[in-house]
């Protein structure tokens, strides 16, 4: 019995090692880096997160299930929660984001919104965004309000 409990761990264990790491998180060339900051600048990209932040916040602040709504945030705290918003965090995911875009499509996104003046609509609440960077955002915004329940 130990030989056959011996014999299925070494061929489980060898099994188990076989299997493949993840790939590295997805990285920009230097090029590709400097492009995406150039677009996080002429697009007011941050105006435009700091926006997304502030709705979303909106949507959090009350529990619509009850009648009436309970408040779960104040004013003062979703004020609070913006302020110390890290853009920081947001843009390592956009840097992962978009090293997928070539670099000629960047240098057109760019060329773009200096053409239009970097807003797609008047308060910037239109902005390219993806799945990725949508959870992101939304799940710092979420640790921030279970923070400041404490």
């Amino acid at each position: 019995m130990k030989r056959i409990a011996l014999f299925l761990f070494v061929l489980f264990s060898i099994w188990g090692s076989a299997q493949q790491l993840p790939p590295p998180p997805a990285a920009p060339n230097l090029l590709q880096k400097q492009l995406i900051d150039e677009f996080i600048e002429v697009s007011h990209y941050k105006k435009s997160i700091i926006n997304y932040a502030k709705n979303y916040l909106e949507l959090k602040m009350f529990d619509y299930s009850v009648d009436p709504p309970k408040e779960l945030l104040s004013k003062e705290q979703a004020r609070s929660i913006i302020n110390n918003f890290n853009f920081d965090h947001v843009k390592s995911s956009l840097y992962s984001s978009f090293s997928f875009i070539p670099e000629d499509k960047l240098k057109e996104l760019v060329k773009f919104h200096r053409a239009i003046g970097g807003q797609l609509s008047k308060d910037d609440s239109a902005f390219l965004i993806t799945p990725t960077l949508d959870l992101n955002i939304k799940n710092q915004l979420d640790y921030a309000i279970e923070n400041i329940k404490k």
